[in-house]
């Protein structure tokens, strides 16, 4: 597990780097140019940022690895929260077949774009990911190292006060 992201850390800027090289070179998407980042500051730049980016590691049962700001107030977690909970858990049990399809075909096909997927907080607010892209992620030496998410926005849902 990754201590929380600060300054003395660098904000895990290799561990961001790696996943926003993987992202460029399966969908020519180049997060780092696009947003203007500086290397030297990347990791706490994309930390800090106005898009979601999250990370799990390559476990059968993946364990998140990274969530920048706007996913832990997002799912409402802390760093150590996240950091320690199953990838499965972001969404409702109902829809983590769903999920769990899509994934599948990321590992096959290296990514998608265009993901849409209702996930869950941990408080159980529902809320809708648009235009997501989910990708995998390999070391530079080609191993399998997790998969990653990328989202601009989310649309929290209305709670059902019927289920309550």
């Amino acid at each position: 597990m990754l201590a929380i992201p600060s300054h003395e850390n660098n904000y895990h800027r290799e561990h961001v780097l790696l996943l926003l090289e993987n992202l460029n070179r399966w969908t020519g998407y180049d997060l780092i140019a696009d947003y203007g980042f500086s290397l030297d500051t990347l990791g706490s730049q994309v930390f800090n940022a106005d898009f979601y980016l999250l990370s799990h590691n390559n476990a059968a049962d993946p364990i998140l690895t990274y969530g920048n700001q706007q996913v832990l107030a997002q799912w409402e977690v802390s760093w150590a929260e996240i950091t320690t909970m199953h990838s499965r858990e972001t969404a409702k049990p109902i829809d983590r077949a769903e999920r769990s399809a899509m994934m599948a075909r990321v590992k096959v096909d290296n990514y998608i774009n265009g993901y849409s997927g209702v996930r869950i907080s941990k408080t159980g607010k529902e809320f809708t990911i648009s235009d997501g892209i989910v990708w995998n992620v390999f070391t530079a030496n080609g191993v399998f190292y997790g998969q990653a998410a990328w989202f601009k926005e989310v649309e929290n849902r209305p709670i059902d006060t019927n289920s309550i």
